[in-house]
């Protein structure tokens, strides 16, 4: 099988749209303010709405957790891109800010139970362990991909002087194309499998009481895994370093714009180069990561956490100390090194202790965590934001960093150790 066939480019391509419809929203939001027919009324409206938006992003993972393993990545990406159809269309066609709303929380809950779902098709597509860090890293490239290209491609059609309704509409055949290719992988698969002889030999490992390349003990012991201390040194990083993605996505402009004086364009094309270094962070980086040994992934992973506590602290020092041209750079590499903690090795936890049957439970649960979080975080970094206290936001975010480095690398130590102990046994 190649590196990359065409199941990576649709979920590629799937993870992509994805994220370019979660941008769409905020990317156009000053315009709806300034909406002669709606701003007012959105204006008035737009903060209970946004709270809401977090409420249905963990609703969104709750609600992955406990039926995306169930039912298919396949059937629960129809559903996605089905939903995205729908609320596409209804923030471009409809004069009512309560429908805006409401589209808006349908994009929000589509783009949150997505990526369970990517993770639970790879783990039931690729079978070896290089090939599902490779797939990790390249599908969740994608998310970063699609966060640049969207801010970008949103804004300049809004500097062009498309009206705010007009932007949105490439969305709806690429979201259209992504519904019918996924809805014939699910066809593909659900097509039945020509039956394989059953084996004689004991030595085979196969039989037709046991799917080939199905963990034997991982399914059963989903339960236990969520008691073990494995799993709770993993939820905390991935907890606390979802953060990164809200202080990227809802700060870092601003931090540069009041901060450093760039331009509000200027500090939204730049906050769109520093998600760039995350795609770097994981094709480049991530192309390192999968060759790696387990030990070394795990003092790799060490190394990009410890750059997250310092990047943070180093801006912190502000604008008396840190000279313009210094924070892009800084920016970009904060971006490079917290994507890949922050994708794969929770990815590759949910493979390996979910099994087929709990992959996207983890993954959900994950980023449900990390939901919260950022729901708890965000109202105490806006209120510091107003006040042009980034200096207090950007010490939780090293502080973050360090607790991330002393858990996420002994958890992937940890379960290396176990790895080998159950080999000796064998």
């Amino acid at each position: 099988m190649p590196a990359f066939d065409a199941t990576s480019w649709l979920l590629f391509s799937a993870v992509l749209i994805n994220q370019m419809g979660r941008v769409m929203i905020p990317a156009i939001k000053t315009s709806v303010l300034a909406d002669a027919v709606m701003g007012a009324e959105f204006e008035d409206k737009v903060g209970a709405q946004l709270s809401f938006v977090s409420i249905v992003c963990l609703a969104g993972k709750l609600l992955g957790a406990a039926f995306t393993d169930r039912l298919g990545g396949w059937p629960v990406l129809i559903s996605v891109f089905s939903i995205w159809i729908f609320a596409t269309f209804a923030s471009i066609y409809s004069q009512s800010v309560d429908i805006f709303g409401l589209a808006w929380w349908l994009n929000s809950f589509a783009y949150t139970i997505t990526w369970g779902a990517i993770v639970q098709v790879i783990g039931a597509v690729y079978t070896d362990d290089k090939q599902k860090s490779a797939q990790l890293a390249f599908t969740a490239s994608a998310s970063r991909f699609g966060a640049t290209i969207g801010n970008v491609f949103f804004g300049q059609l809004l500097t062009a002087g498309f009206h705010w309704r007009s932007v949105q509409y490439p969305m709806l055949p690429l979201q259209a194309l992504l519904l019918l290719f996924c809805g014939y992988k699910f066809v593909a698969a659900s097509a039945p499998a020509v039956e394989a002889p059953k084996s004689s030999d004991p030595k085979s490992g196969t039989s037709g009481d046991k799917k080939a390349g199905e963990p034997p003990a991982a399914d059963v012991s989903i339960l236990g895994a969520f008691l073990s201390l494995d799993f709770w040194l993993m939820l905390i990083p991935k907890t606390v370093t979802f953060t990164y993605t809200q202080f990227f996505m809802n700060y870092l402009p601003q931090l540069l714009h009041t901060s450093y004086g760039f331009d509000h364009g200027m500090a939204a094309t730049l906050g769109g180069v520093a998600q760039g270094g995350s795609v770097i962070g994981l094709l480049g980086v991530g192309e390192y990561y999968k060759r790696l040994t387990k030990s070394s992934k795990a003092l790799l992973v060490l190394v990009e956490l410890l750059l997250c506590a310092l990047v943070p602290f180093v801006l912190s020092l502000g604008p008396s100390v840190l000279p313009q041209l210094a924070v892009v750079p800084l920016t970009v590499l904060w971006g490079l090194a917290y994507a890949l903690p922050f994708y794969i090795p929770p990815g590759e936890f949910a493979m390996q202790i979910g099994g087929k049957k709990g992959t996207a439970l983890f993954t959900n649960i994950f980023d449900a965590s990390g939901f919260a979080a950022s729901a708890l975080w965000n109202p105490w970094a806006s209120a510091l934001a107003k006040n042009n206290d980034f200096k207090t936001i950007l010490y939780s975010q090293a502080l973050f960093g360090a607790i991330s480095s002393l858990t996420m690398p002994l958890c992937m130590y940890r379960q290396m150790l176990k790895e080998q102990a159950a080999k000796k046994k064998e």
